[in-house]
């Protein structure tokens, strides 16, 4: 009998009770990256690297003009392309929406998040950033047809981390060798929020060198260690935690997995010693003091705000949070959120939007597990593990860092999602 490695390409595989999967394959990861096949399909495809280039400059400035588009701009002008396009028959077939259990969750939670705007807050610009990144993590899905899809959008995130690198270096060479004030430096974004996006890709970028062959392992091996040096130059304590704890789950699901695992905890201790934490500043010590109270705070607001909360988005929980906690401690505060998604969606949303944000996470969770669950054959079980490895990573790392609320990580967020949701060939998964 022939083993579930060595099964034909076409054969069918049963999927386990209740899992979201309908049939992923093994095969593996020789094929070039070519761009989808449909005329408008590329289109989308060059205006998606666009906005990752967009994302990373800030905007986009037209050679001899004054004109430049900002990236917020082209996240929220690709959506409705999309749109756009499914009204038409030729658009339906070459992007079509293709629906996965998160849908309904993460619509209801738009709603409620829409709802405690209307309600509890004043500022809508948040909102508009969540529904555009939605939408470009919709035409993502779109793209994602086949196997070589995925394939073009994990090769767009290792170039994109190449750009940054290259960026923050050239604006800042003293960023090398890597040392704790460098991160204060940064020009793209934020350190934890430029941190949180290396970390969050690197799982699936580590899985598809591992499981791929020729030119396309250096291509995506070359961007795991572009975020890995990411993630070292921006000294993010988050970030840190989410790389190790994504890469953890793709190492796990290797077939030699104990010397994986030595290798790994060797490379871990390099990256620390790298980092030097013998010699790290006292500038975020006096701010780490503060973040039991900050957190308390926000319990505070939502408790105070039970249903729908203050409003969802950083700009109406600054309206208050300062406030509430100078009368709680005495003392104005410099953040206005807790760096806690969850407890943030606490404050912002209320126990309904909270409750709806963990179902969607819990339904993308699930997908991603049933991927890994249901892989015919170490490639594609490598594969839909670093789909689960950058889950787990998000969800860490969303413990530290609120990614609804960092405008530039948003559309990429979305963009990940879509990845983790369609499975190793690019499959939609179904509820």
């Amino acid at each position: 009998m022939s083993s579930p490695e060595n099964a034909p390409v076409n054969s069918p595989v049963s999927s386990p009770v209740n899992s979201p999967i309908s049939s992923p394959i093994n095969s593996p990861i020789s094929s070039p990256i070519l761009a989808p096949t449909a005329p408008i399909a590329r289109l989308f495809f060059v205006a998606l690297a666009l906005l990752f280039l967009a994302i990373v400059l800030d905007e986009l400035r037209v050679p001899g003009t004054q004109i430049a588009v900002r990236y917020k701009s082209l996240a929220r002008a690709l959506p409705l392309a999309w749109l756009a396009c499914l009204a038409l028959p030729a658009g339906r077939r070459a992007l079509p929406y293709r629906a996965t259990p998160s849908d309904l969750p993460l619509a209801l939670f738009v709603i409620a998040a829409a709802l405690s705007v209307a309600f509890g807050g004043r500022h809508w610009g948040d909102i508009r950033h969540l529904v555009a990144a939605i939408g470009i993590g919709l035409l993502t899905r779109s793209l994602l047809t086949s196997r070589t899809g995925r394939q073009q959008v994990l090769a767009l995130f290792a170039v994109t981390f190449a750009v940054v690198l290259q960026h923050e270096l050239r604006v800042h060479p003293d960023l090398w060798p890597p040392h704790e004030m460098g991160r204060y430096d940064l020009v793209t974004a934020n350190p934890n929020v430029l941190g949180f996006l290396f970390a969050m890709t690197a799982p699936l970028l580590l899985a598809w060198a591992v499981a791929a062959h020729g030119a396309w392992r250096v291509i995506v091996g070359l961007g795991f260690a572009a975020a890995v040096l990411g993630v070292l130059l921006t000294f993010s304590r988050v970030a840190a935690v989410g790389l190790a704890a994504g890469t953890v789950v793709v190492l796990a699901t290797l077939p030699e997995r104990r010397r994986a695992l030595l290798v790994a905890s060797s490379a871990m201790v390099v990256f620390v010693a790298s980092s030097r934490p013998d010699q790290w500043v006292h500038l975020r010590h006096s701010g780490d003091s503060y973040r039991p109270s900050i957190m308390a705070t926000a319990v505070r607001i939502g408790l105070e705000h039970p249903v729908l909360g203050v409003g969802f988005g950083i700009n109406n929980l600054e309206e208050i949070f300062a406030d509430r906690y100078e009368a709680s401690y005495g003392e104005r505060i410099f953040r206005f959120h807790s760096a806690n998604q969850l407890l943030d969606l606490f404050a912002g949303t209320g126990l309904v939007g909270t409750t709806l944000a963990l179902w969607w996470m819990g339904r993308v969770g699930a997908t991603a597990l049933g991927w890994v669950a249901s892989a015919a054959g170490t490639s594609a079980r490598i594969q839909a593990a670093g789909g689960l490895g950058a889950f787990v990573a998000i969800v860490v790392m969303s413990m530290g860092e609120p990614p609804l609320y960092a405008g530039k990580l948003l559309p990429l967020l979305f963009v990940l999602l879509a990845v983790i949701e369609t499975g190793p060939r690019g499959d939609t998964a179904r509820s």
